[in-house]
């Protein structure tokens, strides 16, 4: 025992700094395009011979380009690179021989992420931020830019003169090639997305710099122009859960065991406080029967992780073979009709003050507030818990107005710890502050551990989750409706002008 508490102590350290963490649910992240290709300078010798050569330079390839988009896999940002950079475009070459473009990268988030671009600032304005630090005049801040755009043919050396640099440079600013600034939130607004539904196709992020022009483009044979470096960008990602139920509750109040009664996931489950330190998910199937999938008997034990893996090792040890958990999910029968399936999810233990940051406090706030049904889970063992679940109440508030309002389930866990009228009296008691709330709440009492009392609360999730389904489905076919009723009277006003 002593040693696992060792290990869960090294865990809850790690995740508090951040180390090797296996879920990251808010992350700053810089994407640039790629830089496009140089167009080359090259030069082909005639058929005569004794003549001039011609120019024969390709293009330069576009940069790749960086887009976003969804995976119903994911449950986290851990895949998520902290620097993701679009291809390279080549550079072109001789014979008229353009360069390839660069590659396309694909950032892939899960479902309730939110994206929302932050800081975006180009190559352009960092050398001219460079040059004034320097203090240099225009005529070597001209005498640079052209080093930095304009590629010469190794046979000119420094005989390329300022005439033909200039007529570069003129060509470049009619093609809109040579002051390429960086737009400001002002003038472009910021990326900002709410991804609540899979993308159907991939969001465009950053687009990739366009490839240099080849000396053909050019008076002069001995010059061309050099890819271009799109600006960079820093993207915050922050990522809200999707589960249709949450379960709030204080550490080592059984969350975790009512997930594995309710689904039969793995959790991690002992008797002390901060046994989650991440949000996870399981799935609930509930079949026309009343029934679900979880292989536990009413009354059976849920065994703590611990003691399941001290098991398996002495097993492991004395040669056994080591049989896969009774507790997981087992197939049903074809004839079991399944009525409804819901995600569920078992979230670290709330600390008064999280609504400050305290603990875990905003990582545990975020993974619950998409949640529509949310759960207070309470230790109907402790001194009491009606004061927690005020504590739970004033918490979940001062994070968001009415957040705690969607919570109007109260679940009594550990039911099996008082006698009946130590357990009457508390249920009391929670009961009649509940009566002076605005909105309803429906109390159930059970016991995780032993799995008893849980069909109740299943009943109870199905009709909450249907529910909340249902209001879902109204507020989008409302949606739809105004878009529409929006686009008809933009097209009416266009008739009435013409």
């Amino acid at each position: 025992m002593a040693g696992e508490l060792r290990r869960r102590k090294r865990k809850a350290d790690s995740k508090r700094r951040q180390y090797g963490n296996t879920f990251v649910d808010h992350l700053l992240v810089t994407v640039r395009g790629g830089k496009g290709g140089s167009g080359a300078c090259a030069l082909q010798a005639t058929l005569k011979g004794s003549g001039p050569s011609a120019p024969c330079g390709g293009n330069g390839g576009s940069g790749g380009s960086v887009y976003l988009t969804t995976s119903p896999s994911l449950s986290s940002l851990t895949t998520l690179k902290k620097r993701v950079i679009g291809g390279q475009g080549s550079s072109g070459s001789g014979a008229f021989k353009h360069g390839r473009r660069g590659e396309d990268v694909l950032i892939t988030v899960p479902v309730g992420t939110i994206v929302r671009e932050i800081r975006r600032e180009g190559e352009e304005e960092r050398t001219v931020r460079e040059e004034n630090d320097l203090g240099l005049n225009d005529e070597e801040k001209g005498k640079r830019k052209w080093q930095r755009w304009i590629v010469t043919h190794p046979s000119a050396g420094g005989e390329v003169s300022p005439e033909e640099y200039k007529d570069a440079e003129d060509l470049l600013r009619r093609e809109q090639r040579w002051n390429i600034l960086t737009p400001t939130f002002d003038e472009v607004p910021p990326i900002e997305m709410d991804i609540d539904q899979p993308l159907v196709e991939p969001v465009l992020l950053a687009k990739g710099g366009l490839g240099g022009l080849g000396n053909p483009f050019f008076n002069s044979p001995r010059v061309s122009s050099k890819g271009f470096l799109p600006p960079t960008q820093t993207f915050e990602f922050e990522l809200k859960l999707l589960a249709d139920v949450g379960l709030v509750g204080f550490p080592n109040s059984g969350k975790s065991t009512i997930l594995r009664c309710l689904t039969g996931k793995q959790a991690e489950i002992a008797g002390y406080q901060f046994t989650t330190l991440n949000p996870q998910i399981g799935v609930v199937r509930v079949y026309d029967d009343g029934g679900w999938v979880s292989n536990l008997e009413e009354g059976e034990e849920v065994e703590e992780s611990w003691i399941r893996r001290e098991k398996e090792e002495i097993a492991r040890l004395l040669g056994e073979q080591v049989f896969p958990d009774p507790q997981l999910p087992q197939k049903k029968t074809q004839r079991e009709v399944e009525r409804i399936r819901f995600s569920i999810s078992d979230n670290p233990g709330l600390l008064p003050l999280a609504s400050e940051n305290v603990g875990l406090g905003h990582s545990f706030l975020r993974s619950i507030e998409r949640s529509p049904v949310l759960v207070y889970v309470l230790d109907l063992g402790k001194t009491s818990p009606v004061e927690d679940l005020k504590v739970l109440k004033h918490e979940l508030e001062s994070y968001k107005e009415g957040l705690s309002e969607r919570a109007n389930v109260v679940v009594l866990n550990k039911g099996d710890t008082v006698d009946e009228d130590e357990g009457k009296e508390k249920i009391k008691e929670i009961e009649k502050y509940l009566n002076g709330q605005e909105k309803e709440s429906e109390v159930i009492v059970l016991s995780g551990k032993y799995n008893l009392g849980v069909q109740n609360l299943v009943n109870t999730l199905v009709e909450k989750v249907e529910l909340a389904r249902e209001e879902r489905k109204r507020g989008l076919k409302e949606k739809e409706r105004l878009k529409d009723s929006a686009k008809k009277s933009s097209s009416f006003g266009l008739r009435r002008m013409e």
